[in-house]
């Protein structure tokens, strides 16, 4: 049975969105009584209050929470100074786009901005030890903190959130992999947090932060495209919780039997490399069946981004070999892609045959991933036709980075 040339496509679900971002994020403001204490206590005694933020490669809506931040004080005639913290993790951003992100996300925001820094975790001696972790000395020093962070699912740490950019966003690279070893955990699953040792790790830098005496209160976000549907200010941890119900209503399909194959897009920001867009793989790899076939459909303008996983792949051709070399030279960041990417096309595990759509990635290292690349949609679906038996049910999965899929 040939592959259609077209199918039932899913993506993030509608919910009634209760207003505009901009007076949602005031109401939330002005209901939550917390924030008004941490920032009166922060403009009394003159301290900087530090505000932790996604970079570009999250969708986060940044500068209306800033804007909203900013009108909030002036109704109440109250005062404050702020410093800025691009949370970055192991991205490394091009001088460019810092430059575009500031202009665009951080500038004329109404706020008493004294700086904006952005994290480099490649480098320790710029980094403060704090407890077990290197970690941003603004973090370290600062008392009073907003994190602000958008909440999808994850597919190793459960979710994302505003506890991850304050402490995975801003801590040294040897730290973050020591936490993401835990992902070749199978407890390390999208949303789930309790027993997860990567969400656990993570909540335990948080808390470690909080019992020192640092106020930290978040800002969680839920972002479909350039809607923002709900948001939740508060303890990093409790807001998480909070918002998981509508996360799942959102995000996460159940199907009643895996399909012969999937076609799975991935747009901007999260399509801007292979070491992200992979994502959309790990969140819906259990709907197709063994055997299937899947089109991963990626501009990949960064190309393969953060390549280090790509060693492992280079080196290991099946999924007991990368498994093994894992083993045997221990966890380097990024491995944990590699083994689940092997799992997922070794014949001798699940054996599904991935298309790669993109014009930004050579066919040699498509096919060091275990992919082949096609510049279109269409030459895609012709080859999975040839090696995809039967390939008559299929689904299009839209915004397929933070869509899960599973079978029920």
């Amino acid at each position: 049975m040939a592959v259609p040339t077209s199918c039932p496509t899913i993506g993030p679900k509608g919910v009634p969105v209760t207003s505009a971002a901009d007076a949602l994020l005031r109401d939330v403001f002005a209901t939550y009584s917390g924030m008004e204490a941490l920032l009166d206590r922060a403009g009394r005694n003159d301290e900087p209050v530090l505000i932790v933020v996604n970079d570009s490669h999250r969708s986060t809506r940044t500068r209306e929470t800033l804007l909203a931040i900013s009108q909030w004080l002036g109704q109440r005639g109250a005062s404050c100074r702020f410093r800025i913290l691009v949370a970055t993790g192991t991205h490394v951003i091009a001088d460019e786009e810092q430059r575009a992100f500031e202009r665009n996300t951080l500038s004329d925001t109404g706020l008493t901005l004294l700086d904006i820094h952005w994290h480099d975790g490649r480098d320790d001696s710029r980094l403060e030890v704090f407890g077990e972790w290197h970690i941003h000395p603004w973090v370290a020093q600062s008392e009073t903190i907003i994190a602000i962070g958008s909440v999808e699912p994850h597919y190793f740490a459960g979710l994302t959130g505003a506890h991850k950019t304050v402490s995975i966003g801003c801590m040294g690279r040897a730290d973050i992999q020591r936490n993401h070893a835990f992902a070749l955990s199978p407890q390390s699953d999208v949303l789930r947090l309790d027993g997860n040792p990567v969400f656990e790790g993570v909540a335990k830098a948080v808390r470690s932060l909080q019992e020192t005496g640092k106020r930290i209160v978040a800002v969680n976000q839920i972002v479909s495209g350039e809607q923002l549907l709900r948001v939740a200010v508060g303890d990093p941890i409790d807001t998480l919780y909070e918002l998981l119900p509508t996360v799942e209503e959102v995000y996460v399909h159940k199907l009643e039997a895996a399909v012969d194959w999937l076609e799975l897009r991935v747009p901007l920001p999260l399509g801007r490399s292979m070491y992200q867009a992979d994502k959309a793989l790990k969140n819906n790899h259990r709907a197709v069946r063994d055997g299937g076939g899947i089109i991963l459909d990626a501009p990949c303008p960064d190309g393969i981004g953060d390549d280090a996983f790509i060693d492992l792949l280079r080196r290991c051709e099946s999924y007991a070999e990368a498994v093994q070399a894992v083993a045997q030279d221990g966890y380097k960041l990024g491995d944990h892609k590699a083994v689940k990417l092997r799992h997922l096309t070794d014949p001798k595990s699940r054996g599904v045959r991935v298309a790669l759509v993109t014009r930004n990635i050579s066919d040699e290292d498509a096919g060091l991933l275990g992919m082949r690349r096609f510049d279109d949609v269409g030459p895609a679906r012709a080859w999975l036709n040839d090696v995809v038996q039967p390939a008559g049910n299929g689904l299009t999965i839209d915004d397929a980075g933070f869509v899960t899929t599973d079978v029920a």
